[in-house]
């Protein structure tokens, strides 16, 4: 794909980097986000802004999306000013978006039917100092890839300068489906390791010499090292991997868990905390703000060390 215009439609907190990485690769990336500060970013990076997703896709060999959810998605894609309105057959759509598998594998077949390729391509790290924000400036992110093999064949190198792992998973869906199990597994870990922070806190045990000792006991993991740990120790709880759009995804993966039949009992308690953490007003915040929601339901300050009553409170020996 060297030498071949490549278009991204998504400037956020990802994108804003893809398009840093891919500019660095690729002679031409053209430009696209609701956001006109977003756009002038980009530019001045050395991309070129489109004016619309038709125009984006119609002067493009390959369309990289990096957007906020399956709405958003299907509008970019599906709208009448959208990318398979300007796309030419022999296309590529690479959705690096979190979205639900039916709406990858419905998108898969309307753009087939007009001789364009589509692949969902969700990306996530497991890269040690690398989570979210971090594997997307260097570029090591992991790409979860779901679609036709000749597809995928094309898109590997536009996702090699963008990560460093990429799987191919099987049909359209399929990284989209992996995706959000990934994602669930990682946002109960996340509560449980805030509800232990908490407990420790309540018990005199401040956090960082909670999350010191764990790192040598079985509750150590991805998760605790280079999530929740960086943050909680810099008390930087701004995003990040937002609490809006970590609930979206557990709401996405408890949806397809329910199309299949499958009990979610514990991802449904993470969406819910999520929930009330947006409902209170900490959406846009870093998903690991939940640490901080749950201590102040608990009462505890989880950064001071603290003298513990010799007979807990409200309760008889």
């Amino acid at each position: 794909m060297p030498g071949r215009t490549i278009g991204q439609i998504g400037l956020g907190a990802l994108g804003i980097h893809f398009a840093r990485r891919l500019l660095a690769r690729h002679r031409r990336l053209l430009v696209l986000d609701l956001d006109p500060q977003k756009v002038r970013r980009a530019v001045r990076l050395g991309g070129e802004a489109a004016s619309s997703a038709k125009d984006l896709a119609a002067r493009s060999g390959v369309v990289v999306l990096s957007l906020p959810g399956p709405e958003v998605v299907r509008s970019v894609v599906l709208g009448p000013d959208g990318v398979l309105a300007g796309a030419r057959p022999g296309t590529l759509v690479i959705d690096t978006s979190t979205i639900d598998p039916a709406t990858s594998r419905a998108l898969h077949r309307t753009a087939a039917a007009r001789k364009v390729g589509y692949l969902d391509a969700p990306a996530t790290s497991a890269e040690p100092g690398a989570a979210g924000t971090e594997a997307a400036k260097t570029g090591t992110f992991t790409f979860l890839v779901g679609g036709e093999k000749a597809h995928f064949t094309r898109a590997r190198p536009v996702l090699r300068a963008l990560g460093t792992k990429i799987h191919h998973l099987g049909p359209a869906g399929s990284g989209s489906t992996m995706k959000l199990i990934s994602n669930h597994i990682a946002g109960i870990t996340t509560l449980a390791i805030a509800e232990g922070l908490v407990l420790a806190a309540a018990a005199g045990v401040p956090a960082a010499r909670t999350l010191d000792v764990c790192q040598d006991t079985v509750a150590r993991s991805y998760v605790l090292d280079d999530d929740v740990r960086p943050r909680v120790l810099a008390r930087d709880f701004e995003p990040g991997f937002t609490v809006d759009l970590y609930h979206k995804d557990l709401r996405l993966a408890v949806e397809l868990a329910q199309a299949l039949g499958v009990p979610l009992l514990f991802g449904r308690l993470t969406m819910e905390m999520f929930q009330m953490m947006r409902a209170r007003g900490r959406g846009g915040r870093s998903h690991v703000d939940c640490v901080n929601f749950l201590a102040e339901l608990a009462g505890v300050d989880v950064y001071r060390k603290r003298k513990v009553p010799t007979r807990p409170t409200g309760r008889r020996p």
